[in-house]
């Protein structure tokens, strides 16, 4: 086979799975520096007994520092690769001592088919990994994913997608629910808490 042709499909592969990695308008990837993290997670009262989302989780890494706390962490994304690297990274942290809870959706978190399809089909199946300690949990539950059940959501955003997701959260999200915005801020909704780049939020 002709060497060029060899060398162009690479590159053309390689584009492909950059292009989903960084995917994403109103939520490209971003990771998240983690040395203020742990703080954040405390202070929003991620712990053991709490529901804990991140929209657009990107590599996971907050949801496993949520998970890590005690949390039932579930992290929803764009990219199926990001998906898919998050759900490789939750069979290894199955092995955590203290066992976690944690689940990788795929999804367009700005679509609203997206909430309605997973909150009206109880027990299908569903695109979720879920380990607590070494053994997996089964697959299928979408009650996984009431934004409703929310205890505290993260988000990292650009300010559009920030923005559209303001109205939604504070109609649905429950009495004294935490939300964490970083770096792009809620336009409206006036924040408990300021802390650096992070902001609290709370009905």
């Amino acid at each position: 086979m002709d060497i060029a042709l060899i060398v162009s499909g690479g590159i053309l592969i390689g584009c492909v799975i950059a292009l989903s990695w960084f995917a994403g308008t109103d939520a490209p990837f971003v990771p998240t520096k983690m040395d203020q993290i742990r703080k954040i997670l405390k202070l929003a009262g991620v712990k053991k007994g709490k529901k804990f989302y991140e929209l657009g989780s990107g590599d996971g890494r907050v949801v496993f520092e949520a998970a890590k706390l005690g949390a039932n962490s579930i992290g929803i994304e764009q990219s199926w690769l990001r998906v898919l690297y998050s759900r490789y990274k939750a069979q290894k942290l199955a092995l955590h001592p203290k066992g976690v809870n944690v689940s990788f959706y795929h999804g367009d978190i700005f679509n609203p088919s997206f909430w309605h399809h997973r909150t009206s089909l109880r027990g299908a199946s569903s695109d979720v990994a879920i380990f607590r300690g070494r053994l997996p949990r089964p697959l299928g539950a979408r009650n996984d994913i009431l934004i409703t059940d929310a205890d505290v959501i993260y988000i990292y955003l650009l300010s559009k997608g920030v923005k559209k997701l303001e109205e939604k959260l504070k109609e649905e999200l429950k009495k004294k629910a935490v939300v964490i915005t970083q770096t792009y801020h809620f336009p409206n909704w006036k924040p408990f808490k300021k802390l650096g780049d992070f902001w609290f939020y709370s009905q």
